[in-house]
């Protein structure tokens, strides 16, 4: 028998180019196992753990998540998804006292008061474990924090959903104006805007922090780089990725941002410079989006400046699914719903999926093993009543249950969130209108020329027959006589907005307008609600002028009951109601009105012909209902 002589690298012409990092486990060779702390996470600061967060049927939203990531990154995942084998590292259940693996994860429920925080901190233990028991430089533990990196990611996106909103041209100069912003960030600059007055002083003001995640580490200098990090990110290709339209919801983008920085802890050792600014520039980041950008964006969405809009078909999924729409395992499952599962081979098993959450009793809360929350009511007692008419039998077709159960779902998900009130900013708005006042909002006092007096009162048909009704017939519910007299020497065209409120079914109005000047030479208009009312009269001394029928047939008899019976406020011979000779010596017309219920605007506008000179009075009247 012929013995081959075994080819070496260096014969076959190859360089020796074996990897750095090895897979597999690497024990320490300490005799005592650092202290592993199951209640404290990794990042305090992280809005995972501030902030209070539900996400509908978490247990499903977690089997899903797991298994495409699973599916996606099969090298990182490997060695997390069953614990240790007791035959090959035994001394691992004695230097670990609570193991963790994805499987013991998934096999566990976290649908409680406290059970997403509870999830984070098990995903947490799977590092947690690996670097107390591993090398820290090792392929294993930096697999881990990879792991838990990407796990916490998809909680992220689903956590937010409800902000996640799509990246138009007016988001996405939000986005670059704050990305900018940290690339110039200094150590000065950033200690300033995270501590504020207590910052220490003498800090560097010229050194850019984010040079360093910039570009791409160079693989002739750091080959054994790209051995670790599976997704290398940089801050110019998010920039570039985001110039040209690379991300579709604001999610996308900060999670590449983070990725940035997470790969520099994941590479370097917690002591190095480099490890110290990323975790620097991530509480910046956080800072910049969580305190500045959300808040401004919703300011801006609040004053109508900006138009904020999300995936519907997303949101509907996150409804319907339970958590599963914003996350890829649960677009996933949708898709194998709705695409690749035929309803008439498979309709048993959809069915039985669709009904498993209201007939699982085992996985409520009973108050023995649990405390009770509102997910654990199959109905709510709000939605008794809608729900109770609904068949509870399972439908023939597959869509009619899906949509059941769906509706269902989002019953109760828009019942257990609260009613969020905008909160108008009005500082902002008066700044902003500030910048363009113009004269006609100054306090100056500018009193009227051309409209000398402006009187409003009850109709007097209405009134009489409310005070005098027929025979036979109903009184008006309200008999209040109401008159409003406006003096244009008296008042201010630069405050020339003025409103008063009128009891119910004080609905007919008549407006009198007197001018200084002929109507020959002056153009007039009454709008309400920007609809143009048409004058009764234009000439009171050409009307009086006329024979008594062609006063009743031109200006009616309304109208010359209001002519003659302007004698209301007499005693001050400055005012035109109350003077007969300023009466007849003054331009008037006559204007019939009738409100609507609720409020009004009327705007009474008087232009001189020859001068242009334009006058306004506007009056809001609230009609009580």
């Amino acid at each position: 028998m012929v013995v081959k002589k075994r080819k070496l690298a260096t014969e076959a012409g190859g360089s020796d180019e074996r990897p750095k990092y090895l897979p597999g486990k690497h024990p320490k060779n300490q005799e005592k196992t650092p202290h592993v702390d199951y209640n404290a996470p990794l990042n305090p600061k992280s809005e995972l753990f501030l902030d209070d967060w539900h996400i509908p049927k978490f247990n499903r939203f977690i089997s899903f998540t797991l298994d495409v990531l699973i599916d996606k990154y099969k090298d990182i995942f490997k060695d997390f998804i069953k614990l240790p084998s007791r035959k090959f590292h035994p001394q691992y259940y004695y230097k670990i006292q609570q193991p963790m693996s994805i499987n013991e994860i998934k096999s566990r429920d976290y649908e409680y008061e406290d059970g997403p925080s509870n999830f984070l901190l098990d995903v947490e233990l799977l590092t947690k474990n690996c670097q107390a028991y591993n090398e820290y430089d090792s392929l294993i533990v930096k697999n881990s924090m990879q792991v838990v990196m990407l796990i916490e990611f998809e909680v992220l996106k689903a956590k937010n959903l409800k902000r996640n909103y799509l990246i138009n041209s007016e988001v996405k100069a939000k986005l670059l104006h704050y990305l900018n912003k940290l690339v110039d960030a200094t150590e000065k600059k950033i200690n300033q805007a995270l501590l504020g007055a207590s910052s220490p002083k003498n800090l560097d003001d010229k050194v850019k922090l984010s040079e360093p995640f910039m570009e791409l580490v160079d693989k002739d200098e750091l080959p054994e780089y790209y051995e670790i990090v599976h997704s290398p990110m940089a801050l110019s290709i998010v920039k570039q990725n985001l110039e040209i339209g690379q991300y579709s919801k604001i999610y996308d983008f900060i999670i590449d941002m983070l990725l940035v920085f997470q790969n520099a802890h994941i590479f370097n050792d917690p002591s190095a410079l480099i490890y110290k600014d990323a975790t620097t520039l991530t509480n910046y980041f956080n800072y910049l989006i969580q305190k500045e950008f959300f808040p401004e964006l919703q300011d801006l969405n609040e004053r109508g400046e900006i138009n904020l809009e999300f995936d519907k078909f997303e949101f509907e999924n996150y409804l319907a699914i339970g958590g599963g729409g914003p996350a890829a395992a649960g677009a996933l499952a949708i898709s194998a719903l709705d695409n690749d599962i035929e309803p008439e081979s498979n309709r048993e098993d959809l069915i039985d999926q669709a009904d498993y959450d209201f007939n699982h009793f085992e996985g409520l809360g009973n108050g023995y093993n649990r405390s009770l929350l509102t997910e654990d009511y199959l109905l709510n007692p709000n939605n008794f009543k809608k729900l109770i008419a609904k068949p509870e039998t399972v439908q023939s077709e597959v869509k009619n249950e899906r949509s059941t159960t769906s509706d269902i779902e989002k019953t109760n998900s828009l019942e257990s969130e609260h009613l969020k009130i905008p909160k108008y900013n009005v500082i902002k708005s008066m700044q902003k209108e500030m910048q363009s006042l113009s004269e006609q909002h100054t306090m100056e006092y500018k009193p009227y020329k051309l409209i000398q007096q402006i009187y409003i009162f009850s109709s007097k048909n209405l009134y009489s027959q409310a005070t005098k009704p027929l025979l036979g017939s109903r009184p008006s519910c309200n008999q209040n006589w109401v008159e409003y007299i406006f003096n244009g020497n008296e008042l201010s065209q630069n405050e020339n907005a003025f409103s008063f409120m009128l009891q119910p079914m004080q609905t007919f109005l008549t407006l009198q307008s007197h001018l200084t000047s002929s109507l020959k030479d002056t153009e007039t208009l009454l709008t309400i609600n920007k609809e143009p009312v048409k004058s009764r009269t234009s000439n009171v001394n050409s009307n009086l002028s006329q024979p008594q029928q062609q006063e009743n047939d031109v200006i009616g008899n309304d109208t010359k009951q209001d002519i003659e019976n302007l004698t209301i406020g007499g005693g001050n011979n400055n005012d035109i109601v109350g003077n007969d000779n300023d009466k007849r010596n003054n331009i008037t017309e006559i204007f019939d009105i009738r409100l609507s219920e609720g409020l009004n605007h009327l705007m009474f506008r008087c232009e001189d012909k020859i001068s242009h000179e334009t006058e306004f009075m506007n009056f809001w009247i609230n009609v009580l209902p």
